[in-house]
């Protein structure tokens, strides 16, 4: 049978780690005799198969379960919690439970990834919006519970795991989330190195993390891959990291190598031509400047932008 046991807690650690430490008074370092009892009592194991019902604390699923051996986390029983489930996922958890063969697992495995996607996208979308309230009230504990789940009932499918990469990535700029978030992409990509959003988001991380040359690699290796993942966004972080790295060749040889291969390209111009500017190749960096103004022709925003920085550049000669 196939393990499926979903542990106490790196969310736990996860509340911790954001929760100000309180100072002890001298009655809280006192402990008795009898809670030293209860603190030691033993509780029977339940050695039933777990398959995250949804209730209590086996929504709490250990960075060990996905990611390998990790530190044993200290564990937390008053985390008494409710998640309601759909009547499929329902249908699904009680069909693992009797038969947990492949099929019946996958499928399990298929629903909590599909929940922690929904929750992920109408978070990005604005339909949801993140509680202000620290704590369990994050709808994203509910997403990375449901895509933990997912990633260890099927432990060889590169999606749940990225899944996972994606939810933590979301937790924002916390070293802790942003590190499990690394570690999740890259196991992601030592199961399939050619899934390309996971190198992508790798060289994000990377680049926040401020491993500048690291985030190059991966950044430059998905958009060779796939073209298409090369936005505003990620070409601006591939130029900062050139300059930071005293690459601005490098960042020349890439870019014109990628629009050799495009049809013309407003944001790779735009980085190119930046890159140009700060080796001093002026006249060639407006040029391409003006290149890609016309190449965002749809997109008034960026032409506008564009269009002033070709100013900024002509009246500082």
């Amino acid at each position: 049978m196939i393990a499926m046991q979903l542990t106490v807690s790196v969310l736990a650690a996860l509340l911790l780690f954001s929760m100000p430490l309180q100072e002890a008074s001298a009655a809280d370092e006192t402990v008795t005799v009898e809670e030293e009892f209860i603190l030691e009592e033993e509780i029977p194991e339940d050695d039933r198969p777990d398959f995250f019902s949804g209730r209590d604390s086996d929504i709490f699923a250990s960075a060990g379960d996905v990611f390998g051996t990790e530190p044993e986390q200290e564990e937390f029983d008053s985390l008494d919690l409710a998640y309601p489930l759909s009547p499929g996922e329902e249908k699904a958890l009680a069909a693992a439970m009797e038969n947990p063969d492949e099929p019946n697992v996958l499928t399990l495995a298929i629903l909590r990834a599909r929940k922690a996607s929904s929750i992920l996208d109408s978070l990005k979308s604005g339909e949801r919006k993140t509680p202000s309230e620290k704590g369990l009230d994050n709808p994203l504990y509910l997403a990375l519970a449901n895509a933990l789940s997912a990633a260890e009932l099927a432990p060889d499918e590169p999606d749940f795991l990225f899944l996972v990469a994606q939810v933590y990535a979301a937790f924002g700029p916390n070293p802790f989330t942003l590190e499990l978030a690394e570690e999740a992409a890259s196991g992601t990509l030592e199961l399939d190195p050619s899934y390309s959003e996971a190198r992508l988001l790798l060289g994000i991380l990377q680049h926040q993390n401020r491993s500048f040359a690291l985030a190059i690699d991966n950044l430059e290796r998905a958009v060779s891959e796939k073209p298409a993942l090369l936005d505003f966004r990620t070409a601006s972080l591939l130029g900062a990291a050139y300059f930071l790295e005293n690459g601005l060749p490098r960042g020349e040889q890439f870019f014109r190598k990628y629009l050799s291969s495009v049809e013309p390209n407003g944001t790779a111009l735009f980085c190119l031509g930046v890159i140009l500017h700060g080796m001093e190749e002026l006249p060639e960096a407006g040029e391409t400047m003006r290149l890609a103004a016309e190449a965002f022709s749809q997109d008034t925003e960026k032409a506008v932008y564009v269009r002033s920085v070709l100013a900024e550049w002509t009246e500082g000669k």
